[in-house]
């Protein structure tokens, strides 16, 4: 419940940034806007892990992110593309959800702690 999320972050902003552009590939002609918002995503992810560590900024793109590997699983499994290796981008799915909870439980908590701060 409490675990690190950082490097499942760093994994999915890795893949959302780099294999993801490439991969739409295989659903045909991708649109190149949705190529660029995909890798983007993930390169705003590692910067929200890996240099600005803000739990703000780092909860938005974990939101963005659980967003894209959603529309992955979708846009595979419509295409009928859903098996083999490709059920991987599940567990990226998964991780994603993952780190949404985990992120969103931290700002609950760190809220929490504020308000009991504010009261002392």
């Amino acid at each position: 419940m409490f675990s690190d999320s950082e490097p499942n972050e760093v994994l999915i902003g890795l893949l959302h940034a780099i294999i993801l552009p490439f991969a739409m590939f295989e659903l045909g002609n991708p649109l190149a806007i949705v190529q660029i918002l995909a890798s983007f995503t993930g390169l705003f992810q590692l910067y929200a892990v890996l240099y600005n560590g803000s739990l703000k900024l780092r909860k938005v793109a974990v939101q963005l992110a659980t967003l894209v590997a959603m529309g992955t699983c979708i846009n595979y499994g419509m295409e009928g593309l859903m098996k083999g290796s490709h059920l991987g981008w599940i567990l990226i799915l998964m991780f994603a959800l993952w780190n949404l909870i985990r992120v969103t439980k931290e700002d609950h908590q760190r809220q929490i702690k504020e308000i009991i701060d504010g009261y002392k």
